[in-house]
């Protein structure tokens, strides 16, 4: 499968600057423009966060070429109807760009604010049915459907997605169980390594032995590996903006074990390090063509 990088952009900037940032992602020629579900910044209190789907649609206006999609619509803050509802619209906005990202969510984007109290368990029994429901609302034009968690009486989806039988759909998951259902289910899985992890080695280590469980699910499931894509955020400690060597030795490193897709944040997200701008521009203009 042919490596993708992906742009992460939160939508927590002024939108004058987010939208800059949204065409010059699409100059630069990333595959991918994500954004995210979240009621808060999960990493910076009492900052600027506007509404995922909201900017997702306004990413679709803006840009022209590169594939959108939010890493990933959260089961705290939507409904399988909705949900899907506000896919196919921004399919149909983009011309048929729009990638799908699906998990539970993580509880520190806002699952408080949202009155959410789920158990473990049942967040991935949720996810489950979620992913169930939506998928046959992206592909039937009405659908019924009676589950334990979500139901539906004649729901319409009129118009289908531009794509067909729909668009792709990448599930976010790390525990056995959520591994199983990306690998049953899934048109990627989307791994971050988690909070924790404290240092390179430890995130290469733990990205390998998840990626050596996922393969082997997918075998279970009946499905050949490759053919689901193998998508690695680059969340802290990566650094991939230190240097043009480190970027290369860690795309290198993380393809080696099956990694096809590199979501990431745009520079300086996690550090105040200007030399990262500069690394950033370099690697965009003149690494990522010679690595695809």
């Amino acid at each position: 499968m042919p490596i993708r990088f992906c742009a992460y952009q939160y939508q927590n900037r002024p939108l004058a600057q987010l939208e800059e940032r949204w065409r010059h992602a699409e100059d630069l020629g990333f595959d991918v423009l994500w954004n995210v579900d979240t009621l808060v910044e999960p990493d910076h209190p009492r900052t600027t966060m506007f509404d995922g789907p909201s900017t997702l649609a306004a990413m679709a206006l803006r840009t022209q070429r590169v594939r959108i999609g939010t890493l990933v619509t959260s089961l705290y803050f939507r409904s399988p109807v909705t949900a899907a509802k506000a896919a196919v619209t921004v399919d149909h906005l983009s011309g048929g760009r729009l990638e799908i990202a699906l998990g539970v969510g993580d509880p520190s984007a806002g699952e408080g604010a949202a009155g959410v109290r789920w158990s473990a368990g049942e967040r991935v029994e949720r996810f489950e049915e979620f992913l169930d429901l939506f998928d046959r609302l992206l592909t039937n034009d009405v659908t019924t459907y009676d589950g334990r968690f979500y139901r539906c009486d004649g729901a319409e989806t009129v118009p289908l997605p531009i794509q067909q039988p729909r668009p792709p759909i990448t599930i976010a998951a790390h525990g056995p169980r959520m591994l199983a259902i990306a690998a049953q289910r899934g048109d990627g899985w989307s791994s971050w390594g988690g909070y924790g992890i404290d240092s390179d080695e430890q995130m290469y280590d733990m990205t390998r032995d998840r990626c050596a469980r996922f393969d082997d699910l997918c075998v279970t499931a009946g499905r050949d590996p490759r053919a689901v894509r193998h998508s690695l955020c680059a969340f802290p400690p990566l650094t991939p903006w230190e240097s043009v060597d480190y970027f290369r030795d860690m795309v290198g490193r993380y393809a080696d074990i099956g990694i096809d897709e590199f979501v990431l944040y745009w520079p300086r997200a996690w550090r105040d390090a200007p030399h990262e701008d500069s690394v950033f521009e370099q690697v965009c203009t003149e690494v990522l063509p010679t690595l695809r």
